[in-house]
């Protein structure tokens, strides 16, 4: 496994416990709102870290390290922002902090993986190729 990969997945789960941390500490449940069911939690932490993930093995050229970020936590924030659509209360609310928290949470991933670390998006996508003027021996 390469050190990007568990970086970036690290980074994904980091952000999932500060997405529930915050949620108790600021969120709806500040509000008045019930608290988040196991099944929500469990959502919630595999959602976050899949854009760990995912960013970790992307080798999509979506522009700078930025954008690639912002883009893949938009992304793969689709199921966890649609799955708020059925909560009771504030379901639009929670629609749309989803995906400003998953472009956050991209970028903060990408920023952690690319500056800090300073390990590159993997290029080209392709498996490396074999020199076909390379005779066995």
């Amino acid at each position: 496994m390469s050190r990007r990969l568990l970086i970036t997945t690290a980074c994904g789960l980091l952000c999932a416990l500060f997405c529930l941390f915050a949620d108790q500490s600021w969120g709806l449940a500040q509000l008045g709102g019930p608290q988040a069911p196991w099944p929500v939690v469990i959502q919630i932490i595999f959602a976050r870290t899949l854009i760990g993930f995912a960013i970790g093995i992307s080798c999509l050229r979506i522009g700078n390290w930025a954008v690639h970020g912002a883009v893949l936590g938009f992304i793969f924030s689709l199921p966890l922002a649609f799955s708020c659509l059925m909560t009771p209360e504030y379901a639009e609310v929670l629609f749309a902090l989803t995906f400003f928290f998953g472009i956050l949470y991209g970028l903060f991933i990408e920023f952690v993986a690319t500056v800090v670390f300073k390990e590159p998006q993997p290029y080209p996508c392709s498996a490396p190729q074999k020199d076909p003027e390379k005779k066995k021996k």
